[in-house]
């Protein structure tokens, strides 16, 4: 097959079965589909890197030792520190595809070892060779056209029907307004967001993961991995200069409560450690309500209004200020991370 063809291949496969679009693990996967033929100095990628091609295509014969599934397990057993550093779909890609590269060679009339070198027969796809492919010919042309279709089809569902300029938002220029059309795509799921910027109180940098579980405006409600409310936008408490969301995503458990004159401690001691409340409660003797000042560089998750209190994303521990009050009212909305 041509390179073009087991790149389209390549990146239709990838983008199907990762259900990413990130150009790292396009790029990836198109390096993959290459390997193949380093057992060549007559294709690209055998005259770029002429030494190794020659090396190989003097001790093996042609579609061997570089077509074969073990080569796919090897370079996915090498390339495994990806996976703890940044994921499967990134570490993925490239034994990926190199194994839809090799697996398609199978179809032409010359097949490939696709098993070697536990067994050494040629492979090949289709009982009839009229039938196989062959390169440059009508019906490679007709694979590599839907391949292409393949491609563009499941590109344009995964980036959300946003096509090319959707994409080169989300992935090239990412801002907090990525983050937050998909949190209003998303039905009761937080979102893992990396967040690179500044810290407001301090001008500390950021460089972390959080899950996004609101959205305000362009402003996005963040919670980190230690538990920490905070808002991520020019008016929150983390300036963002880059906003990139990654794949993960996190189940939210939405209960809306209508409280009728409740005992403070008793509904606050009903509740899990991990709830974030949002919405707004009356208290009696709501002028007697002192607040505790958050933490520098914390969100005021509880904040006071006239007859009450106005809730946004408190947790649990943020709302024993108001364990003296004996009696609340008002309406709620659990969420459960």
């Amino acid at each position: 097959m041509m390179a073009v063809t087991h790149v389209a291949i390549a990146l239709a496969g990838s983008v199907c079965i990762t259900g990413s679009a990130d150009p790292r693990v396009l790029l990836l996967a198109g390096i993959g589909s290459q390997i193949p033929d380093l057992d060549t100095t007559k294709s690209w990628v055998g005259l770029a890197f002429f030494p190794l091609a020659r090396f190989i295509e003097e001790r093996y014969p042609h579609r061997s030792v570089t077509h074969s599934i073990c080569l796919s397990l090897a370079i996915a057993l090498l390339t495994l520190p990806v996976l703890f550093l940044y994921g499967w779909q990134l570490w993925l890609a490239m034994p990926l595809g190199h194994l839809l590269s090799c697996f398609s060679d199978c179809f032409t009339r010359l097949g490939c070892q696709f098993f070697w070198p536990i067994n050494k027969d040629i492979w090949v796809g289709g009982l009839n060779p009229r039938n196989r492919l062959q390169t440059g010919k009508p019906g490679e042309y007709a694979v590599l056209a839907s391949a292409v279709c393949i491609f563009c089809i499941a590109f344009y569902v995964v980036t959300g029907g946003g096509g090319v300029h959707q994409w080169v938002t989300q992935v090239l220029f990412p801002t907090p307004q990525t983050a937050v059309e998909l949190l209003r795509q998303e039905n009761q799921k937080a979102i893992a967001i990396k967040v690179e910027g500044n810290r407001k109180v301090d001008g500390s940098l950021v460089n972390e993961i959080f899950w996004a579980i609101a959205a305000n405006g362009s402003m996005i409600t963040a919670k980190s991995a230690t538990g920490e409310i905070l808002r991520v936008g020019e008016a929150g408490e983390i300036s963002p200069k880059r906003v990139d969301v990654l794949a993960d995503r996190l189940p939210i458990k939405i209960k809306r409560q209508q409280i009728e004159e409740a005992e403070a401690e008793s509904w606050i001691n009903s509740l899990s450690n991990d709830s974030l409340i949002v919405g707004t409660l009356q208290l009696e003797d709501a002028a007697d309500l002192e607040l505790p000042l958050p933490k520098p560089g914390r969100m005021q998750t509880v904040n006071r209004s006239v007859d009450g209190v106005v809730l946004d994303h408190a947790s649990k521990q943020d709302l024993r200020s108001l364990d003296e009050f004996f009696i609340l009212s008002g309406e709620v909305i659990i969420k459960q991370l």
